[in-house]
């Protein structure tokens, strides 16, 4: 076969310890007539680095933990691990608060020197293209590739969901021209990102990035990173781990004889609130080694559907969507187990920024109470004797851990409000920021509790049969809770004498507002734009929350706002 036509092969390039770069290429057939590229890595290097959302980041026990669990693996959390993702199913509360204890866990590495790692890291597997750095003088096979994949932190995410956004930056921002213009891949095809308008991709504003543009920041090497946190602990300190890494990671290709000294972050989900206490002096303070941040789905002042899941456990429709509930957390009970006792789930819920009148009670429609009414920390999260209550402190502590409390809880969320109010402002100059604004995946912006006959088995029957009339009257704040179900029902009275054996229900509404199906658009991920520290906003449709690094526009939009980013924050020899 006449293969003269045919896309040619790129070597890998080997960046070795003196600096100097080789590649290897071997011998074919004559009739194999294909060229290849060695793809000379330039002196300057940006390295992109990925930040996580919740549970988007592997985690593993402590030894002693692990002993104590009587556990035959390490793993705390990898839900791509198929039998570990199948147990959590059928865990109960308690043994989720044991197995994910944020100080019994921490991320879940890859190390190239330990026995079996690659067969642990191997959701990371076939990437098809990776510039490698390294000393070996053979040209890698693909099980180098993955591996090397590994060592920048690609296994120690969650790769289902986020393996095409890393494979889409590698690629892409590592192959941008040919002899001087740009690849045919950017210009056309399925993510296009030269010389479209950002409009395309939802932006009110900014400029397309030109052929120019896109040549002259070419002149970079852009090796893609993920880092993984401890997503149970406080984004503070999860910022402070992701610091250190950065700068490890400037430092590496520092010694590789490369000129480094920022790195330009991508964030998905609570990673941007990681990503912005990055910047803050108080936390990361690694604002002199970032360039800029792209946001994508950043929950920037928490979101409403954080309260819902603690009250009733996660939703999910469709088989997968029944597997994922029931992974996560499909009642309150296991939900609370691990949130009331994680900072970093705390850190997710509502902020003042936020706004009031989020949480909302009716009786036949008509609205009966409406709060916060400036502050949610004080009037719902840590209210212990209302209905509306955020947590339930029987739930709080299943496993009878020692530090684990309801007062313990109520100091995380102080510090929850502290942290939020740290950060509330920060963002960094240049901040890229794409959202889901679609009507089709609904948020909870508000949460609304609606109230209906009581169940049958509590106290409903004669009014389910039609033989008594409902009755709810009363400050709804004055309501009392008879039965809490925790899978989204809840049993109440309304204490006046009058209606003393009659019991209600309330159960929360479906999500009305438009999102991403966690994130509402208004009420939370327009907050950037609202504070006017947003370079380009992208307002989007098409995606749910955690699939949103897989929709064509936001991988388009990121590619434009990283290379925006890169050209304005160096200087370039051809800038023009």
């Amino acid at each position: 076969m006449n293969t003269a036509t045919s896309t040619p092969d790129i070597l890998t390039t080997r960046v070795h310890a003196d600096g100097t770069q080789s590649a290897q290429s071997l011998s074919t057939p004559t009739d194999d007539q294909r060229g290849c590229e060695m793809h000379v890595l330039p002196a300057r290097a940006i390295p992109v680095v990925f930040i996580p959302g919740i549970m988007g980041s592997n985690l593993r026990l402590s030894r002693q933990r692990q002993a104590k669990l009587d556990k035959r693996t390490d793993i705390a959390w990898r839900p791509e691990a198929t039998m570990d993702a199948v147990a959590m199913i059928f865990k109960s509360p308690a043994q989720r608060q044991m197995t994910l204890d944020p100080e019994a866990t921490e991320v879940d590495r890859y190390d190239l020197n330990a026995a079996g790692a690659d067969k642990r890291h191997k959701n990371v597997a076939d990437v098809a293209y990776l510039h490698v750095p390294g000393t070996a003088a053979s040209m890698p096979d693909p099980h180098d590739r993955d591996r090397h994949a590994r060592l920048r932190g690609w296994s120690e995410v969650f790769f289902s969901s986020y393996g095409e956004l890393l494979q889409t930056l590698e690629a892409r921002l590592n192959q941008m021209c040919l002899d001087g213009r740009p690849r045919t891949s950017w210009t056309a095809g399925q993510r296009p990102a030269v010389s479209i308008d950002p409009k395309t991709w939802g932006a009110s504003g900014g400029e397309a990035l030109t052929p120019d543009e896109l040549a002259t920041v070419s002149d970079a090497w852009y090796p893609v990173h993920a880092i993984g946190y401890n997503w149970l602990r406080s984004n503070g300190e999860s910022a402070k781990d992701v610091a250190k890494r950065i700068r490890e990671i400037i430092a590496y290709y520092q010694k590789l004889q490369f000129e480094c000294d920022k790195v330009i972050v991508v964030t998905h989900s609570m990673g941007g609130l990681v990503g912005r206490a990055l910047i803050h002096p108080d936390y990361g303070n690694a604002q002199d080694v970032v360039a800029g941040i792209v946001h994508g789905a950043m929950p920037a002042v928490g979101a409403a559907a954080a309260y819902k899941r603690i009250r009733m456990g996660f939703e999910g429709s469709g088989l997968m969507g029944y597997v994922f509930k029931k992974v996560v957390g499909d009642t309150g009970p296991k939900v609370t187990a691990v949130l009331a006792n994680a900072p970093g789930g705390l850190q997710l819920l509502p902020s003042e920024r936020y706004g009031t009148d989020w949480l909302k009670a009716t009786v036949d429609g008509t609205e009966v109470l409406s709060l916060p009414q400036a502050d949610p920390y004080a009037e719902i999260y840590t209210v212990r004797d209302k209905w509306y209550r955020l947590i339930n402190e029987e739930w709080v502590n299943p496993a009878n851990a020692k530090d684990s409390s309801i007062k313990s809880t109520i100091r995380k969320l102080h510090l929850a409000q502290e942290f939020h109010q740290d950060i509330g402002t920060t963002y960094h100059p240049s901040t890229y920021l794409s959202y889901g604004a679609d009507l089709q995946q609904k948020a909870w912006g508000e949460v609304t509790w609606q109230t209906s006959k009581a169940p049958l088995l509590h106290g409903g029957l004669v009014q389910q049969l039609g033989l008594e009339d409902l009755h709810v009257e009363g400050a709804a704040t004055g309501w009392q809770t008879d039965f809490d179900d925790g899978d989204g029902c809840i049993v109440l009275r309304d204490g006046l004498p009058q209606h003393a054996g009659q019991r209600f229900s309330a159960a929360i509404a479906k999500p009305a507002q438009s999102g991403d199906g966690t994130v509402p658009a208004e009420r939370s991920a327009q907050d950037p734009v609202r504070q006017g520290k947003a370079r380009i906003a992208y307002q989007q449709t098409g995606y749910d929350h955690q699939a949103s690094y897989g929709n064509d526009a936001v991988l388009s939009s990121t590619l434009h706002a990283v290379c925006k980013i890169a050209l304005q924050a160096f200087t370039w020899k051809t800038c023009s």
